[in-house]
């Protein structure tokens, strides 16, 4: 453990960690306006989503997806660019071993650029996002309070890495990398990195290497 990352005193404050439902119930269930992932402003992939791509690799571009954030849409190229795999003792500094025994963390990164529509405020890249597990099931969005010293350097969150100071608005040509954690079962590994179009398409999906 990376004391300087974790220092004991925050862990004591309160590390929390919660597992919430998949990425891709959360999509198909919807949210706010605001959050909607893509597909339009009314959140539903419907004509617009594009057809899921067969054959896709991790580090290749996929179709063109909208996403809307404050009644903006902006088109979005997506690539999942890598996963890192961490170890199931990496979450027992949550002591939890209930909730988290039999479990480790799949960090999930991917490359989003703005490359049309309109500017979008705080637009949420990895809404859609999931990954598929060898076992055959889908991985956990791993909603996480604070952070885990085990978190690898380069993976920054939504916003991904910008110039400080700035507004944090994309436009064409804005383009960022952005991590978030997922959990997996301790003894699986991630098959592919998925993005679901909703009820009425296939998600896209791309293979691991």
């Amino acid at each position: 453990m990376r004391t300087q990352r974790a220092p004991q005193y925050r862990r004591r404050l309160g590390l929390v960690a919660v597992a919430a439902v998949t990425a891709v119930t959360v999509a198909a269930c919807g949210g706010s306006d605001d959050d909607k992932g893509k597909g339009g402003k009314d959140g539903k992939s419907g004509d617009r989503a594009s057809e899921a791509p067969k054959n896709l690799k991790v580090g290749q571009a996929g179709p063109v997806q909208e996403i809307t954030k404050y009644k903006t849409t902006g088109k979005f190229s997506i690539t999942p660019t890598k996963v890192v795999l961490g170890k199931p003792e990496d979450l027992k500094e949550l002591d939890d071993d209930k909730k988290y025994g039999g479990k480790k963390v799949a960090w999930i990164y991917v490359k989003a650029k703005h490359v049309g529509g309109e500017a979008v405020k705080q637009p949420i890249v990895m809404t859609n996002v999931n990954a598929e597990t060898s076992d055959g099931n889908p991985a956990t969005k791993f909603i996480l309070i604070g952070t885990l010293s085990s978190q690898p350097e380069d993976c920054v969150g939504n916003d991904g890495k910008r110039e400080l100071g700035r507004e944090d608005i994309w436009k064409k040509g804005e383009e960022r990398t952005v991590c978030e954690p997922y959990l997996i079962p301790a003894d699986a590994t991630v098959k592919a990195v998925t993005y679901s179009q909703g009820f009425y398409k296939e998600p896209i999906k791309w293979a691991l290497r």
